[in-house]
């Protein structure tokens, strides 16, 4: 669990931040961009409207002095949780990870984060700062690779059939070997991978707005069976769909 944090105001903790590695005035007024800085408790000292409006608040007062714990879902604030620990203590940026994020009215996206260490004059780690985006509108800034957005929609259009990496690499008019790097340079991780994440998104969102059995949302979103989706739904959101299903019930 995290400790709870000295009482010191926010304004404090900003001024010993470096002023050359802050980037605050950048960020405060994106509405597409997530931008928030934590101390090294894991307490969000800075957050943005977007940030504020994503996480289901009015102001930025409901969110600051706060830990992921105490603003997500437990499943959701364990993994924010492990990657700030990597900044933190190790000094290891967080660079453009894909991962699940529950909007305020339980709708459910992939995002693209990025955290890096905050420095002090002294060269101590004080905190960490991070941008989220969500995950599409972030990728087709990463590079001019038309093609493979492309097989984003195909696969977007199509999760609930079969679909190959050959599929996609046909669509991406590239052969699989190409494909397959191009898709995991861009994107940070594989079209298998990509086509699972779809896949699960899909699920989350039968199992809050739905009331099929989870059999057959399984099947309606591309898995073959209940057993192989609780398997990988449960793998990549530390959570089996019953449980997600209960911790989201309208």
């Amino acid at each position: 669990m995290i400790t709870s944090a000295p009482q010191s105001s926010s304004k404090a903790f900003l001024n010993d931040v470096d002023p050359a590695r802050r980037g605050l005035g950048l960020f405060q007024h994106l509405n597409d961009v997530c931008y928030f800085i934590k101390d090294q408790t894991g307490r969000f000292v800075l957050a943005n409207e977007a940030l504020v409006i994503l996480l289901g608040y009015n102001r930025q007062s409901d969110v600051i002095g706060k830990t992921d714990f105490e603003l997500v879902p437990k499943y959701l604030a364990d993994n924010y949780f492990k990657d700030d620990q990597q900044v933190l203590f190790y000094g290891q940026e967080v660079v453009n990870k894909v991962e699940l994020v529950t909007h305020n009215n339980l709708s459910v996206y992939w995002y693209t984060t990025t955290k890096v260490p905050l420095y002090a004059k002294d060269g101590t780690i004080i905190g960490l700062e991070g941008v989220t985006r969500e995950f599409k509108a972030a990728s087709s800034a990463l590079g001019p690779y038309p093609e493979l957005f492309k097989v984003i929609d195909f696969v977007e259009k199509n999760y609930s059939k079969k679909i190959t990496v050959a599929d996609m690499a046909q669509r991406a008019c590239l052969s699989v070997r190409t494909f397959e790097r191009q898709f995991k340079r861009r994107f940070n991780l594989s079209p298998i991978a990509y086509l699972k994440k779809v896949r699960i998104n899909a699920a989350c969102r039968e199992l809050i707005h739905g009331n099929h059995t989870i059999a057959q949302i399984a099947q309606d979103c591309g898995f073959c069976d209940q057993s192989y989706l609780t398997k990988e739904f449960s793998r990549l959101m530390r959570i089996t769909p019953q449980a997600y299903r209960d911790t989201h019930a309208i």
